[in-house]
């Protein structure tokens, strides 16, 4: 695929993919954050604190994919930078989950890191 077709390509496809998250939720909700590469330590003690344990244990949990594999030396995406900024600028202005991701990491809304502030102590 060429920059120039995947350059006007991509904005369309992520049009798709981005209307789970909406401004409005912060009426409504306290919205927090958390960084994904985190979410098997920091995130989990956290949260481990705040909901109840469940009254009936589930069955062991059993991974089911349900995506093909993924191959990223295949996507162009990553190799090409001009590609990565653009995309990069398009969800920042037009897509309010990245938005809200943008403004919400490193703030005392992230979750991640206010755990880890709370452990140093």
């Amino acid at each position: 695929m060429t920059e120039e077709r995947t350059s006007h390509a991509t904005p369309r496809q992520m049009k798709n993919c981005s209307n789970r998250y909406d401004h409005a939720l912060l009426k409504h909700f306290d919205v927090r954050c958390f960084d994904f590469k985190k979410q098997f330590n920091n995130y989990t003690s956290y949260m481990s604190g705040i909901l109840q344990k469940r009254r009936f244990q589930s069955t062991p949990y059993v991974k089911r994919d349900t995506n093909r594999p993924r191959n990223k030396a295949n996507e162009c995406i990553w190799e090409n930078r001009a590609v990565l900024e653009k995309i990069d600028k398009y969800l920042l202005e037009t897509v309010p989950y990245y938005q809200f991701c943008n403004d919400c990491m490193g703030s005392e809304n992230e979750i991640t890191a206010t755990v880890a502030e709370y452990n140093k102590e």
